[in-house]
């Protein structure tokens, strides 16, 4: 059996015991008034792997799968029916399954679960909610909306002259924060790819681009070439500089306008990223 943490309190990542989570962020409305995403969301499940499968490994009180009466500590999630889509999960990581499971709050997701001592399989609809946890609860960007972008320099992760996020002035620029060790920053930015083949027309006024944590640039070039993320310019940013402009959860999506204020900022997971492009273009 192989479970595997929650890792730090001030740098938050998810891998085994995932709550589905989503970061923290605000996405400008209609009229123009910030709305606040939770720091954390989820239907309330911790996920251990074993043996090729998925397991329940703790359920949270209060949540949509404490509520449904439906998924016990120890249930083998069996697949995942997302939009239509039925996905199996044998096989599958911690990771890649809470990918599956997160998304906005208030959308809904079906999961097939076989739980101990029972021969049946139970198909339960659970909603994605808030979910707070000690020492993430308090984490909200709130402060950057509407902001300037701070000071960031991007490197080359061929190791040429880094540039700064001040050079991309005059376009919409999406970074999408992510790291090789994070496998539920992964879905994010395969999703920028289908964005840049979708979007033609997006060329020369936004920037979609990819901005891994990692020290090591060997590991995620690797990464990199595995998934088949060569739609996008992939940049680095040193974990400190992360750290000293305020940001400390992964994966992260940050939105900046042409004019470099930020327009919105969420958990990769929680955002619509066409939509706020979309927003800013004026369609």
């Amino acid at each position: 059996m192989k479970i595997r943490a929650l890792l730090g309190i001030r740098f938050v990542i998810e891998v085994a015991f995932c709550l589905a989570f989503l970061g923290a962020g605000v996405v400008l409305i209609a009229d123009d008034s910030p709305k606040s995403y939770p720091v954390l969301s989820g239907v309330g499940i911790a996920l251990r792997e074993e043996a090729g499968g998925i397991y329940v490994g703790k359920v949270l009180p209060g949540t949509s799968a404490h509520e449904s009466g439906l998924i016990s500590e120890g249930a083998q999630l069996v697949s995942a029916e997302i939009g239509g889509v039925l996905t199996l999960l044998e096989g599958k990581s911690v990771g890649e399954t809470a990918s599956l499971i997160r998304g906005p709050v208030g959308t809904d997701l079906i999961l097939h679960v076989k739980n101990p001592n029972l021969s049946s399989v139970a198909r339960v609809r659970l909603t994605r909610a808030p979910i707070e946890l000690s020492g993430v609860r308090d984490s909200n960007y709130q402060r950057f909306i509407k902001k300037p972008m701070p000071m960031l320099s991007l490197y080359s992760l061929e190791g040429s002259e880094a540039v700064q996020v001040s050079d991309y002035l005059g376009e919409i620029v999406v970074l999408d924060f992510w790291a090789s060790w994070c496998a539920t920053c992964y879905q994010p930015v395969t999703k920028l790819q289908a964005l840049y083949a979708k979007h033609p027309e997006w060329k020369g006024r936004v920037e979609l681009i990819p901005v891994t944590i990692d020290s090591d640039y060997e590991r995620a070039r690797r990464v990199i070439k595995r998934q088949g993320w060569d739609k996008t310019r992939h940049r680095a940013v040193k974990t400190e500089d992360f750290h000293q402009i305020g940001l400390s959860v992964i994966p992260l999506v940050i939105v900046i306008s042409p004019g470099g204020t930020i327009a919105s900022m969420s958990g990769a997971h929680a955002i619509d990223v066409e939509a706020e492009v979309e927003a800013l273009l004026g369609n």
